[in-house]
């Protein structure tokens, strides 16, 4: 950065607006409308506020489908921009924006549980193009195994579509549950588990298990995430899940451009680049463990990321 560039990088956070949306930004991205929605300023105003972040480099944009969707930025200008970030969330929102920000995430959930109650039986087939369970599944359990973790601790997935790896988690531990929003899914992971599985399956999310005051030694995320509402956000709602010395896996794509995924399997979002959830993770309390990366076919790439509440 030029010397002649520190006054518009500053007076880019020199606004309360701007502020509130680098805000707004720590729990997930958003686009131009749901950012005015939230922040009750026209879309006009808001598209001038997101250009001046985005200039002096405070934001980043990605495209998803047919909208442009902005984040905070991954890099860290002059060593303050994490630090900031990191005050910013400290910081209780207001509260008709939290309201509007709650709704807007609970929009997305619904269309998310929509999907996948009328679409359950095509999503496997579709899915089937980009990784089946066979490619990743058995990776993630060896990594899991070279951790040594004690039978005796409690694990959970989220989302487990079909159950085969909550099958196999029950063969090494004794505490195991899965959560999903989608009752056909759970249906299918009853059938598969088979009559007298001590699996616990459960209807609903994180919120759900927050709320019953629920702690887990390990989390599991596998090919989930991309299909989360507010990815961010859903990793610190595990950090409040986990008990201390926790662990959090996630298996999910690799950052792609294949839009026919948003629309036959349901993906809110085009993968993940590492720095961005090993940055969502430490803002949460949790240190990046290890990574894995695993080719696959059409021009996917699968990504195990390991991470500790420390």
């Amino acid at each position: 950065m030029n010397l002649s560039d520190y006054a518009a990088f500053f007076k880019a956070i020199s606004d309360p607006t701007r502020l509130t949306v680098l805000q707004l930004l720590g729990s997930s991205a958003y686009g131009v409308l749901e950012l005015s929605e939230m922040l009750d300023v026209k879309q006009s105003g808001m598209s001038h506020h997101l250009k001046v972040l985005s200039k002096a480099g405070w934001v980043d944009s990605r495209r998803e489908g047919n909208s442009i969707y902005y984040r905070r930025s991954l890099g860290d200008a002059l060593n303050v921009q994490q630090q900031l970030f990191r005050e910013l969330d400290q910081q209780p929102l207001p509260e008709p924006v939290l309201a509007q920000q709650q709704r807007i995430r609970a929009e997305r959930l619904t269309r998310a549980r929509q999907f996948f109650v009328e679409h359950a039986n095509e999503f496997v087939l579709h899915q089937e193009r980009i990784v089946l369970f066979e490619h990743y599944g058995p990776e993630a359990l060896q990594l899991l195994d070279s951790l040594q973790r004690s039978p005796h601790e409690r694990v959970l997935e989220v989302g487990p579509g079909k159950g085969e790896f909550l099958k196999a988690l029950a063969q090494r531990f004794q505490l195991v549950v899965g959560v999903d929003i989608s009752p056909v899914m759970l249906a299918q992971a009853t059938d598969h588990l088979g009559h007298g599985s001590s699996v616990e399956l459960i209807e609903g999310n994180t919120d759900t298990l927050l709320g019953q005051a629920d702690r887990f030694d390990i989390i599991f995320y596998n090919m989930v995430l991309h299909h989360v509402p507010m990815p961010e956000a859903e990793i610190a709602q595990c950090a409040l899940l986990l008990n201390p010395n926790g662990v959090l896996i996630v298996t999910d794509l690799c950052r792609h451009d294949q839009e026919w995924a948003r629309d036959q399997c349901g993906d809110q979002w085009l993968g993940f680049e590492p720095e961005e959830l090993h940055q969502w993770a430490g803002r949460h309390g949790l240190a990046h463990d290890q990574t894995r990366f695993l080719a696959l076919r059409n021009g996917f790439q699968v990504q195990t990321q390991v991470y500790r509440n420390v």
